[in-house]
C-alpha cells in the first residue's frame, strides 16, 4: 500500500497523473480534426477523430478497473479493498469529467471556428460543461474528504442508464442520419455516450467484483 499526499492510503498504481498530458493531447488533437471535418461537410472525420478518442479512454478505464477485477481470487486484505474501490471510482469520475469537458469543448469549437450552425449548441455545450465542473469537483471532494464513502452503486447504474436512455433515443429517432446542422453534435452525443456508458459499466463491476471479495462491508462505509 502506498500513501497519497494526504496521508492516506491508496492501492498502487491507480492514478490518471502520467497519462493527463497524453489525454489532453489526444483531445485536442480529436477537437481540431472534428473542426476540419464540421467545416468541410465531411462526416468521417468527426466520427473517426470522436471514435479514436472514446477508445482511449476506455482503454485507460480499463487499464485502471481491469486488475482490480483479477483479484477475485486474491481478496483484498483490511482496508485495502475498500481503498482501492474509492482511487479506482475516483478515477473513473475524472474520465468521466474529461468526456464531458471534450463534448463541451467540441461542441464550442465546431459551432464557432467552422460555417457550421446549430441554434442549440451554446445550450448543450454549456450543459456539458456544468457536468464536467460537477464532476470535477466531486473528484476532488472524493480524494480529500477522509470520511467520504465509495460512491453508492445506484448512483453508477442511474448515470449509466440515463445516458443509455438518451443514445437510444438518438439512434432511434434517426437523429444520425440527419441533414441539418446538428449532425455534427450528434457524433458527439454518440461517441461520448458510449465513453460514459462503458465508464460506467467499469465502475459498477470493479464495486461489485471487490465488494463479493469481501471487502463490501467496509466499502459501503
Amino acid at each position: 500500500m502506498s500513501i497519497n499526499q494526504h496521508g492516506r492510503a491508496f492501492a498502487p498504481g491507480i492514478s490518471l497523473r502520467p497519462l493527463l498530458p497524453w489525454l489532453l493531447l489526444a483531445a485536442a488533437l480529436s477537437i481540431t480534426m472534428m473542426v476540419l471535418g464540421a467545416g468541410r461537410g465531411d462526416r468521417f472525420l468527426p466520427a473517426l477523430a470522436a471514435g479514436l478518442l472514446v477508445a482511449l479512454v476506455v482503454g485507460t478505464g480499463l487499464g485502471i478497473n481491469a486488475p482490480l477485477w483479477s483479484r477475485g481470487s486474491h481478496p483484498f486484505t483490511g482496508h485495502e479493498g475498500p481503498a482501492a474501490v474509492k482511487e479506482a471510482l475516483r478515477c473513473n469520475v475524472w474520465l468521466a469529467a474529461f468526456v464531458y469537458a471534450w463534448g463541451a469543448s467540441a461542441l464550442f469549437a465546431m459551432y464557432t471556428l467552422s460555417d457550421l450552425v446549430w441554434r442549440h449548441s451554446f445550450q448543450y455545450a454549456t450543459g456539458a460543461a456544468v457536468f464536467a465542473a460537477s464532476l470535477g469537483i466531486y473528484g476532488i471532494l472524493l480524494g480529500n474528504a477522509r470520511n467520504w464513502p465509495v460512491p453508492p452503486l445506484i448512483l453508477t447504474i442511474a448515470h449509466g442508464g440515463a445516458v443509455a436512455l438518451g443514445l437510444a433515443y438518438l439512434i432511434g429517432d434517426g437523429k444520425l442520419a440527419t441533414l441539418r446542422g446538428d449532425w455534427a453534435a450528434n457524433e458527439v452525443f454518440l461517441w461520448g455516450g458510449i465513453a460514459i456508458i462503458g465508464l460506467c459499466v467499469m465502475s459498477a463491476m470493479t464495486q461489485t467484483r471487490v465488494m463479493r471479495s469481501g471487502t463490501g462491508a467496509d466499502a459501503s462505509r
